[in-house]
């Protein structure tokens, strides 16, 4: 019986990874998705309140402190920066912000021949309604929701790590040090 193209070698990295994802699991009590290593994550570092399902319509949490405490917050984690963002197309399914962390800068492209490891190298706050605003200001005719594009100036108004540009949340060193452990140059 032949390998068929590599097959032995990759049955045996794949049950590798299945053992690795189920430790992961157990740490975060839910499946090793990056959505729900972003929730994770995201909760412990800026203190949020997981909703008890990771089905909750419009948001999947609350700050806990703060400035912002009790607001609803959408976390999202990409592992590529791509100037995309999922938004809620209805504004009575929005949440009050959204909590972005992204993996390295990089365009939307084909993913062939490319790996997409759990790092955090950019964090950004966005008010969601006065971005859907600008959003909308910018480009009446351009649609709200999934993959939306959102501008470069925007992203760097929200950015709150690693450079503290957005007036919404300050990290703080305790923050940043709990950031920086998903650093590319501490993971890999």
């Amino acid at each position: 019986m032949s390998d068929a193209g590599g097959l032995t070698d990759l049955a045996r990295e794949v049950h590798k990874k299945n053992r690795a994802d189920a430790r992961v699991a157990r740490l975060l009590c839910r499946p090793a998705l990056p959505g729900h290593f972003g929730e994770f994550v995201a909760s412990r570092v800026f203190d949020i309140d997981l909703c008890r399902t990771a089905v909750q319509k419009a948001f999947d949490g609350w700050f806990r402190c703060g400035d912002l405490n009790g607001k609803t917050v959408n976390i999202k984690y990409y592992t590529r920066h791509e100037r995309l963002l999922d938004l809620r197309k209805k504004q009575e399914d929005r949440p009050d912000y959204y909590l972005v962390m992204t993996g390295p800068k990089g365009k939307a492209e084909s993913s062939r021949g490319r790996t997409r490891p759990w790092v955090i190298e950019s964090v950004f706050l966005f008010d969601a309604a006065a971005l859907v605003l600008e959003l909308r200001r910018q480009n009446p005719t351009k649609k709200i929701g999934v993959a939306a594009w959102v501008p470069v100036d925007l992203w760097t108004k929200a950015m709150i790590y690693p450079e503290g540009v957005s007036p919404l949340l300050s990290v703080t060193d305790e923050q940043r040090d709990l950031l920086a452990l998903f650093a590319a140059s501490a993971v890999g």
